[in-house]
């Protein structure tokens, strides 16, 4: 293993996006190269490489442009993927989000790889969409994945006990081969905490809704919410913050994200870059998140150490970070009334925000740092790598 730390090993991190391993994973990173570890990066889709590169780890650019739904296209990406893995000779690849584990997992294989992390961070619309297509390649995967993932030199995380036990009751992966983190984790001094949100004196209290436009994130509810609250004389400003992604077929289309916001129902801000996420978030009196599943949502974890009272679903994910009545409150899924019913209970009762800003901050420094996750990830690189030296 030429070149490789002297301590540790050799590690591939294969993520989604250069970007979500800026805005998620650097904690891992970091921790892991003071371990010892070498660390190489490398993401499924193209571009922001330099991003990476920027933060002092190396990149290997391996998406091309002609990624897409063209089977030849994705054959090749499988094919420079199994390549990279032959020429840089990993001690152990580390694929992040179901989407690498699910491309990685034969390259790996063929590639001889010894030792495989794989870091499920949430199941997306393929676990919470029922149309006859989506639960036909559901079931696909199921299989595909209890074939791969239940060699002993895996180990499979999970950001919430819910996905763990979904995978385990259908012999997806063996019990002794899950770990649970408490989601990606947050930098508590990066996110402080502020009292009161920041905005000048005599606006609207802001309620905000951060993150990717997908249906299955609750974006239908938060606007028809908004709407409801409006109809009722409720005064707020009804934000949402982030953008859509026309790559994934639950995206909210652009004209739709528009439409609300020329008829007044929202207001459209768009995606911020993260190093502007804490000061974001410290202008809501409330942050909502409706979603229909989740892993752990990052942004929660932000939202509770900005000091922050949520609204959110009681849904695997989404319930980790929120303590009903102590942190915020959970409503039903797809229950727009009930959504805007604890919405408006929160802009009504100002202390009521205060408390439940101040018990979420508790919360986080307690289970949810970067540092605590980032500890988790390198245990299972010591772990893996001890049965695999």
């Amino acid at each position: 293993m030429e070149n490789a730390a002297e301590k540790g090993g050799r590690v591939l991190i294969v993520e989604g996006h250069p970007k979500y391993f800026v805005s998620h994973r650097l904690p891992w990173a970091r921790a892991a190269r003071e371990a010892g570890y070498e660390i190489h990066v490398t993401a499924l889709k193209t571009g922001d490489g330099d991003l990476v590169r920027e933060k002092g780890f190396r990149y290997h650019d391996l998406a091309g442009q002609d990624r897409g739904k063209n089977p030849g296209a994705e054959l090749r990406f499988l094919h420079r993927l199994y390549r990279l893995l032959r020429a840089l000779e990993p001690d152990l690849v580390h694929f992040i989000t179901l989407r690498s584990v699910l491309y990685g997992a034969l390259p790996a294989r063929l590639a001889g790889v010894a030792a495989v992390l794989n870091s499920v961070t949430g199941l997306g619309f393929l676990f919470t969409d029922e149309a006859w297509s989506v639960r036909i390649l559901r079931w696909a995967v199921v299989r595909f994945l209890s074939y791969v993932l239940r060699r002993s030199d895996q180990v499979t995380t999970f950001q919430n006990p819910d996905d763990a036990e979904l995978f385990v009751s259908r012999s997806v992966v063996p019990e002794e081969k899950t770990v649970v983190t408490p989601g990606s984790g947050v930098d508590p001094e990066r996110f402080v905490y502020a009292g009161k949100p920041a905005r000048e004196n005599g606006q609207l209290p802001i309620v905000m809704l951060p993150t990717r436009l997908l249906w299955e994130k609750g974006v239908e509810e938060f606007v028809e919410a908004a709407r409801k609250l409006q109809t009722n004389g409720v005064q707020a400003r009804f934000a949402m913050v982030g953008d859509t992604d026309p790559e994934n077929p639950g995206a909210v289309p652009k004209a739709q994200i528009e439409a609300w916001e020329d008829d007044g129902s929202v207001e459209w801000w768009g995606r911020q870059a993260p190093d502007e996420m804490p000061d974001i978030l410290r202008k809501a009196s409330v942050v909502c998140l409706p979603s229909y599943r989740e892993g752990v949502p990052k942004v929660l974890i932000e939202a509770a150490s900005c000091g922050r009272p949520i609204v959110t679903t009681d849904v695997p994910g989404c319930r980790e970070i929120v303590n009903h009545e102590d942190t915020g409150f959970l409503v039903n899924p797809r229950d727009a009334e009930g959504l805007a019913r604890r919405i408006q209970d929160l802009l009504e009762d100002p202390d009521l925000r205060r408390e439940m800003g101040r018990n979420g901050r508790s919360r986080v420094e307690n289970n949810f740092t970067a540092a605590q996750v980032a500890e988790t990830i390198v245990e299972c690189y010591d772990r893996l790598l001890a049965q695999n030296p």
